[in-house]
Order: C-alpha cells, then sequence, then structure tokens
C-alpha cells in the first residue's frame, strides 16, 4: 500500500502537522510507503517520508499559512513517479481540490480527517457571515470523498448536522515515549518558579486568539489578585505573542518547544490550562495526563470528550475565567484530589496509542479495496 497525504500547509509545530506525522511513523512500522503533498514545507527535514511542495500563495487571514494554487501541475508528474493506491486529504483548502481531481483521473479511492473547525474560527476574525459559505464548501468538498474521519464524538455530530453524513470518529493518539511523568524535573521547575514549593500552571497552544487566550489571561489575573503560590508558564508561539506577553507580563514565556524540553515541561508542570472552544480533539490534553498532570479544559469541541469531569481533570464553562478559577483553587487547595485525578487520568489515556490510530484507519481504508490503477 502506498499513501499520498495532502495538506495545505506543513508546518511542524501545528498540531495538523503532528497528527500527520504521527500517522505517517505508524505506516512505517507497517511497511506502508508514504508522501506529502503541500503548499509549502516549513522544514522538509522532520518528514520521514519525500515532501512533494506545489505554488502557493500567502493565506490572508493568517499569514503563517499559505494556500495552494488550484490544480494538479505541481505535483501530478512526481505523484505519478510515487504511484499512491490511496489518498487522504487533511486540508479542506484548494489542495483539497486537486487531489479530489488527481483521485478521480486515476480511479483512486479518496479519504480526508477533518482537524480544524474554521466555522467557530470566522468569529475570532469578525467574519462570521461566511459560515453558511463555509458549511456549502465542506458539503460539496466531503460529499466526493469515501470517508470523512474526525477525532470526536463532538466533531462528528457537527458535521453531520451540517449535512456531512459520510463521517467516522477516529481518536489521535499520545506518543508514550515522549509524554510520560519521567521527564519530571526538580531543577526545572525550581528555574521557571524560583521555589521547588510554587504550582506551575501550564499553557501549550499556539497563540492564536481561537485558542481563547484572553479568557487564560483573565485566569492569570483572577490567580494573581488572590494568590502567590503559583507560576504561570505558556509554551508555544505564534502571532499574537507580542499581545499576550503584554496581557500576562508576570507569566513565563517559554516560546515554542518541542522534544525533550516540551516532555520536560508538561511532566515537571502540575495542572494544565487549556481554555480553547475551537478544539476538534485537543492533543495537549492527552498529552497532559499521560505527563501526569490534570487537564482544566473548556466544556466544549472535542476537549469534553478526552475529560471526565471531577474524574481525570475538570470541564470549565467556556469563556468563563471565574469558571476555570474556581477549579484551578480547588486543585491547588487540595493534593489528594490532584493525586486521585492523576491516577484516573494516566488510567483513561493508556488506550490512546497511535498504533490504535492507525490500525483504525487501515479497518477503513480495507473498507474501500484499491482500485485498479488507471493511468
Amino acid at each position: 500500500m502506498k499513501i499520498a497525504y495532502f495538506i495545505g500547509t506543513f508546518k511542524k509545530e501545528d498540531g495538523v502537522a503532528q497528527v500527520l506525522l504521527a500517522i505517517i511513523r505508524e505506516a512505517r512500522k507497517k511497511g506502508i510507503e508514504s508522501v506529502i503533498v503541500t503548499g509549502w514545507a516549513e522544514d522538509v527535514s522532520v518528514s520521514p517520508v519525500p515532501v512533494i511542495q506545489v505554488p502557493s500563495i500567502i493565506f490572508p487571514l493568517y499569514k503563517e499559512y499559505r494556500l495552494p494554487l488550484p490544480g494538479m501541475g505541481g505535483f501530478e508528474g512526481r505523484l505519478n513517479e510515487f504511484q499512491p493506491d490511496i489518498i487522504h486529504i487533511h486540508s479542506p483548502d484548494t489542495i483539497a481540490f486537486a487531489a479530489l481531481k488527481y483521485a478521480k483521473k486515476y480511479n483512486l479511492p479518496v479519504f480526508a480527517t477533518h482537524h480544524t473547525d474554521f466555522a467557530r474560527y470566522l468569529s475570532y476574525y469578525r467574519i462570521s457571515f461566511l459560515k453558511p459559505l463555509l458549511w456549502f464548501i465542506l458539503r460539496r468538498l466531503y460529499a466526493r470523498i469515501n470517508i470523512v474521519t474526525v477525532p470526536s464524538p463532538v466533531t462528528a455530530n457537527d458535521l453531520t448536522s451540517h449535512g456531512i453524513k459520510n463521517v467516522a470518529v477516529i481518536q489521535w493518539g499520545v506518543d508514550f515515549t515522549r509524554f510520560n511523568p519521567s521527564f519530571r524535573s526538580e531543577a526545572w521547575r525550581e528555574k521557571i518558579a524560583g521555589s521547588k514549593e510554587k504550582n506551575i500552571l501550564l499553557c501549550v497552544c499556539r497563540l492564536t486568539w481561537e485558542k481563547d487566550l484572553r479568557t487564560l489571561a483573565a485566569i492569570f489575573h483572577l490567580l494573581k489578585k488572590n494568590r502567590s503560590d503559583f507560576v504561570m508558564v505558556i509554551a508555544g508561539d505564534g502571532p499574537i505573542s507580542k499581545e499576550l506577553k503584554l496581557l500576562m507580563p508576570e507569566a513565563v514565556f517559554l516560546g515554542h518547544i518541542e522534544g525533550y524540553e516540551l516532555s520536560q515541561a508538561y511532566a515537571s508542570s502540575d495542572i494544565l490550562l487549556f481554555p480553547s472552544s475551537t478544539e476538534t480533539f485537543g492533543n495537549v490534553t492527552i498529552e497532559a495526563m499521560a505527563s501526569g498532570i490534570i487537564p482544566i479544559v473548556a466544556d466544549a469541541g472535542g476537549s469534553k470528550s478526552l475529560v471526565k469531569n471531577g474524574e481525570t481533570g475538570f470541564l470549565a464553562e467556556p469563556k468563563n475565567p471565574d469558571d476555570f478559577y474556581k477549579k484551578t483553587v480547588m486543585l491547588l487547595d487540595d493534593l489528594k484530589l490532584r493525586e486521585k485525578m492523576k491516577t484516573a487520568g494516566a488510567g483513561f489515556v493508556k488506550n490512546f496509542a497511535w498504533e490504535n490510530v492507525f490500525d483504525a484507519l487501515l479497518k477503513i481504508y480495507a473498507d474501500f479495496p484499491r482500485k485498479t490503477r488507471e493511468v
């Protein structure tokens, strides 16, 4: 089996790219060849498989991302050399329609994974009026695809409520070799907090407003007003980095970190604060639980399907700093509750292995046997 994955922009720190890389690593373990087709790759060296880059333009609303130019001209020849058996789309943009055109021409099955809640993103850019057009485009695209996988039941319900019926839920995984309590470092805690005794509250995400980081800033100020036994740490980078630092001048900003540094930051913290209400899944939530820290997340989107409220962490009312604050204080003040939740979270997350994710994908591929390639 050979699989061609299509993604509009391939940025290594982006959640979609991280999911794609995890899937490709599992495919390689099973002897399955892959190739990535993208409009722009920030760093092709992070990919263990060939990357085909096609001409693209900057996306006006989000200049860190690019839109591939329409058509197959930029990739058809090289993809013919690879001879894929399956097309799998990871971005519902111009590259998706090019992928569909290729699949139709060469009689190939085509799948998609819906990663991002674009419809909810629109309100953060004050263009909510475009929602009907967006859903029209998504229906038109996904109607031509064999199966659209989504990472949470909440996202599946969202798509089906908008007339997209060919949906299957495959929750994403966590790499337990990278995210586990063994990375905890008391030296790191003392360096970050100035004291081993202070609690470390961690947020890991791209720094964009659609992650509800104004809510995070409000939680931070409520905590600072009432107590001094914590440090807020933010791991990530993005277009609002400067603005967020002005809103939270006493927080510790680590910038973009990865590898050992990220593993250490997770395992050495105490609580994950993740206020985003626009997640289709929320990788950081299961990474936190695997690392031995307790998540407090918005009771919305994919995040709500990953936390058993009061057992493995807390669900807080979306965009409500007071509710996040109240639940954070409960954990700060109750060490026994924290230990109980930590144990429950570790038990819950143990089934989220990437091997299981790829096996589920293989079952879906098998339902649509590879066709005779027509050249």
